[in-house]
């Protein structure tokens, strides 16, 4: 079985969704899914319709299963633009397109507030060359009505200016409310591209953004703890992919209730789990990770409108203390390390290394 520690170097993901850490064993085998699909529905292979189908055969992303087999129940073909909708809508979760749309609305505001400057300029040139005839005039004004007529015109030069600034005052006001709002949706954005849809973690490519961070922090007592539920795959078949979500779900919350405020925890992909201990000792770290061992044996779990239980999910653990000169790959491997010997000698248990 190739360790966390391996798919971790073999991944090439950003922060960005997806991230892809099946074992050799099970990609190999979606592999051989895959390609039997693609040629059945007559689509080239490419990177998005094989995405597509990987994603499928996988059995994780349920939306996008839905769709398919809701889209095949009626004898309708996967087309090659039908392919490229599921892999924006389900794959990259339609980032491009929502970074687009807050791009173009930014280059609207940008736009309009030149427009507005322009059109003020050209007021202001406009009123400044009235004031300047007005005072030509004014030298050599020797009559009660010219003079009042100069005034009027002074007046008028004025009040131009006067609503100019006041136009171009109300227009910045709603361009910066405008650009409030644009920077929302960035920072919406933003936060999903970091952060795993299912968990509400930070996906794997945010968590080892973190971990680099971390790494470069000197004199900084620090912890990396690896988690894995014991049997998982057990779980989905016995109960379900929607119940083994849940299980998923209900563990992240657990981390986090002990991460609280101070510590940071992801989700590295399937069932594993990450949680970076910040400002901690050893026996600290110890501690967290068996409480967190002990409170999901202790849980006691159902499904949705049974009072029956299901059966005990337990988590094994594998914790390093970061290093003087570490790298975010040499304190993975060991905490990996520590993870499967937590395996290897029974589960439901932690391994410090």
């Amino acid at each position: 079985m190739m360790s966390l520690f391996e798919r971790a170097l073999m991944s090439n993901q950003s922060s960005f969704p997806p991230v892809y850490s099946d074992p050799i064993e099970k990609a190999s085998e979606n592999l051989r899914q895959v390609i039997p699909l693609i040629s059945k529905h007559k689509i080239p292979v490419n990177p998005a319709n094989y995405a597509v189908w990987y994603e499928y055969v996988s059995g994780e992303n349920h939306t996008l299963i839905d769709e398919i087999n809701h889209r095949l129940a009626q004898n309708l073909p996967i087309s090659t633009d039908y392919a490229q909708h599921l892999f924006e809508k389900y794959v990259l979760m339609d980032m491009p397109e929502r970074l687009e749309s807050t791009q173009n609305g930014l280059k609207l505001v940008v736009n309009n507030t030149l427009g507005n400057l322009h059109k003020t300029e050209a007021d202001a040139a406009h009123s400044i060359s009235e004031l300047n005839n007005t005072k030509s005039l004014l030298n050599n004004c020797r009559d009660i009505n010219e003079l009042h007529n100069l005034v009027s015109d002074i007046l008028a030069s004025t009040q131009m200016l006067t609503k100019a600034s006041n136009d171009l005052k109300q227009d910045l006001e709603k361009s910066s409310q405008e650009i409030a709002r644009l920077k929302e949706e960035l920072d919406t954005v933003k936060k999903e591209s970091r952060t795993d849809a299912l968990t509400g973690l930070l996906n794997r490519g945010a968590f080892n953004e973190e971990l680099d961070i971390a790494c470069q922090q000197p004199n900084t007592d620090m912890a990396l703890a690896l988690f894995d539920i014991d049997h998982f795959k057990k779980i989905n078949d016995t109960y379900g992919h929607v119940l083994g979500d849940k299980v998923l779900q209900y563990f992240s919350g657990l981390l986090q209730k002990h991460a609280g405020d101070h510590h940071l925890v992801g989700r590295y992909g399937g069932e594993e789990m990450a949680m970076l201990l910040m400002n901690i000792s050893f026996e600290e770290a110890k501690s967290i990770s068996n409480n967190i061992c002990v409170a999901l044996a202790e849980s006691r779990l159902k499904k949705k409108g049974q009072e029956e239980y299901i059966n005990q999910i337990t988590v094994s653990a594998g914790v390093s203390m970061l290093q003087t000169q570490d790298s975010p790959s040499s304190v993975t491997e060991r905490a990996d390390k520590a993870l499967y010997q937590s395996k290897n000698n029974g589960r439901n248990q932690v391994t410090i290394l």
